[in-house]
Formats: structure tokens, C-alpha cells, sequence
């Protein structure tokens, strides 16, 4: 297999969420479209990467517990978000849609979207190590000890402003929400880039602290 399919199916994946976060911004019919494209590649990921399900009876470091934590939790997030996806369907399936439960998947929808979106960064900083790799980096990082207490103090000051601006906490909790059509597409994106830096930052630490390990 080329050495660029794997990243190419991670960082497009990665970049489809994150587009698929504003609907506001890009219409209905391009949101749905997305949202399948989204299925295909988390499915292609997961046959790219077949050979980890088998190794993980040999690992238990925190590292490997973590990930496969979040591999469950984004697996349970991504079917919640296609199935509330397609029952809402106004046209990439709209035959399979059933517009009298839309009032009460819609709310879940949200829910299974932001619950996938701070797990996925979590699992993406825990491929620091790959992802370093895919750039051609070798060897750990360089960086002090207070410089890593200030990116993770400066992680968690943008993860909560955004938690808050955002108003994650009412939409993980299934309360209705509506896109905020008035906010500019790229501020929109900063908010959802601070949201999930404090998470990237956590996968990251607990990844390049733990020695010996093989990454995915």
C-alpha cells in the first residue's frame, strides 16, 4: 500500500468533520453529502487499520487502554450521528427518512456530533507518535517542562472559552440548538479548533510519555 493512503484518509477525515460541525455554513444538501462521504472514510480507516484489533490483547499500557476507549466511544458517537442523520434525510436518502421522529433525533444528533468530535481529538493526540512519522519527525519533541505546563494551561483556557461559546454542555445534554448563521465561517472554525485543543493536547502527552509502544 502507498505510504500517503493512510494519511490521506485520516486528514480528510479529520477535515469532513470538522466542515460537517457548521451546517449553517454549507447548506443542507451539501451537510448530507458530507455526512456520507464521512461514513465511507471512517469505514476505509478502520480496514486500513484492521491489523490493531489484533494486537490488542498484548497491550495494556495507558496508551492502549485510552485507545481503544475512544475507538468504542467514536464508534457508538459516528452510528448515532448516521442513523439521527438519515432519519432527519431531506435529500441524500431522503427515502429512508421519517420526518415524524425529526423534533426528537435532531437533539441526539447534536449530541452524538459534539461527544464524536472532542473523542476524535483525543484519539488523534494519541497518534502523536504516527502523525510525527507521516511528517518525517523523528525523536521526541523538544520543549521544557513549564513549556508544556503553559500549552496545556493555554489548551484548556481556549477548550473552555470555546465549551462555553459554543454551548456544548446544552448540546451534549440533547437540548435543542440551531447553527449560528451570523458568525463568520472562520471564527466558526476557531471555536471548534480551541474546543478540541485541550484534548489533542491530552492524547498527545499520555502518547509520547509511553515507551515501547507501537503506534497504530
Amino acid at each position: 500500500m502507498p505510504r500517503w493512503v493512510r494519511p490521506a484518509v485520516d486528514g480528510s477525515m479529520t477535515v469532513v468533520y470538522l466542515m460537517q460541525m457548521l451546517p449553517g455554513k454549507l447548506g443542507n444538501t451539501l451537510h448530507e453529502l458530507l455526512g456520507l462521504a464521512f461514513v465511507v472514510l471512517f469505514a476505509v480507516h478502520h480496514l486500513l487499520n484492521r491489523g490493531w484489533f489484533q494486537r490488542l490483547g498484548r497491550r495494556h499500557n495507558l496508551r492502549a487502554r485510552m485507545t481503544l476507549a475512544s475507538d468504542v466511544v467514536l464508534l457508538v458517537c459516528m452510528v448515532g450521528v448516521a442513523a439521527t442523520g438519515v432519519l432527519m434525510s431531506r435529500s441524500a436518502v431522503p427515502l429512508l427518512s421519517v420526518p415524524s421522529v425529526a423534533h426528537v433525533v435532531r437533539p441526539l444528533h447534536g449530541t452524538f456530533a459534539y461527544a464524536g468530535l472532542m473523542v476524535m481529538a483525543l484519539h488523534v493526540g494519541l497518534h502523536t507518535r504516527m502523525l510525527r512519522g507521516y511528517a518525517g519527525l523523528r525523536g521526541a519533541p523538544a520543549g521544557t517542562t513549564a513549556g508544556v505546563m503553559a500549552l496545556v494551561a493555554a489548551s484548556l483556557a481556549l477548550g473552555c472559552w470555546a465549551f462555553v461559546r459554543l454551548g456544548v454542555a446544552a448540546k451534549l445534554l440533547g437540548q435543542p440548538s440551531f447553527p449560528d448563521g451570523m458568525t463568520p465561517l472562520a471564527l466558526q472554525l476557531a471555536y471548534h479548533l480551541a474546543l478540541v485543543a485541550p484534548f489533542v493536547v491530552a492524547g498527545a502527552l499520555v502518547d509520547l510519555q509511553t515507551k515501547g509502544q507501537r503506534t497504530q
